[in-house]
């Protein structure tokens, strides 16, 4: 599987995207460990004890992401308090972290509808926890990650003002390394055209699908080319 994993890595970089002449790509099989560091140190478990939607943002040194690096408790995200973070984004008022190299989210209900942990992370445009994450490491390597895949009916729907899609563009012009990451499809999208939608999100930065620490895969999906099947089922 790394093997099949790596491929697919290395023909993105040299056959596929226009955001990679600018800028490197993040080493898919250092990302999937750091998706793994994210569950195994932030993930949010409801009340039941099964886990719930979040998101995670973080803006590191550019080398965190390159090939061979293997984050831990001592040399990743060091300024940040698995504790804290895992309390914001289950506090009832908040549901929000913002740290020194992390953002992360949890859910928010609001009197109509409730508002997705993309959506808190990414709002509004100009001046969200991701514009100020940003900010902090002009050509650090930034990688967002949420546990269900972004909502089609509004995170992924140009038309609505929860949509991400704004974001993402102005995202796209951070230099460095980035990459947007998700793990499960959201189950009230299974079934959806979400070839049209993820690629939404391929237009404007590099989509990855990773399962676990060793199960990984680019999304593709820029330009005419598809998104891969690993990343819509």
């Amino acid at each position: 599987m790394k093997f099949t994993v790596f491929l697919s890595g290395f023909l993105l970089l040299f056959l596929l995207p226009n955001w990679t002449k600018s800028v490197d790509v993040v080493d898919i099989n250092t990302l999937a460990r750091i998706i793994n560091f994210f569950e195994q140190n932030y993930k949010k478990i409801n009340a039941d004890g099964t886990p719930g939607q979040y998101a995670i943002a973080i803006n590191v040194p550019k080398n965190q992401c390159q090939q061979n690096f293997y984050p831990n408790q001592s040399n990743f995200l060091t300024q940040e308090n698995a504790v804290n973070v895992r309390n914001a984004i289950t506090n009832i008022t908040s549901r929000l972290y913002q740290g020194a190299e992390l953002i992360a989210a949890g859910i928010r209900k609001m009197r109509r509808y409730i508002k997705h942990s993309e959506s808190l992370l990414l709002h509004p445009t100009d001046n969200s926890p991701m514009t100020n994450l940003l900010n902090k490491r002009k050509d650090g390597c930034t990688v967002f990650y949420t546990f269900n895949s972004p909502c089609v009916d509004s995170c992924l729907n140009a038309t609505n003002n929860r949509s991400i899609i704004n974001a993402l563009q102005k995202w796209k012009r951070h230099s460095g390394i980035k990459a947007f990451v998700f793990k499960n499809i959201w189950e009230k999208d299974i079934g959806k055209d979400l070839q049209t939608k993820f690629k939404q999100i391929a237009a404007r930065i590099p989509l990855y699908r990773c399962v676990n620490e060793t199960e990984c895969y680019a999304c593709n999906g820029e330009g005419n080319s598809t998104i891969d099947a690993n990343c819509l089922h």
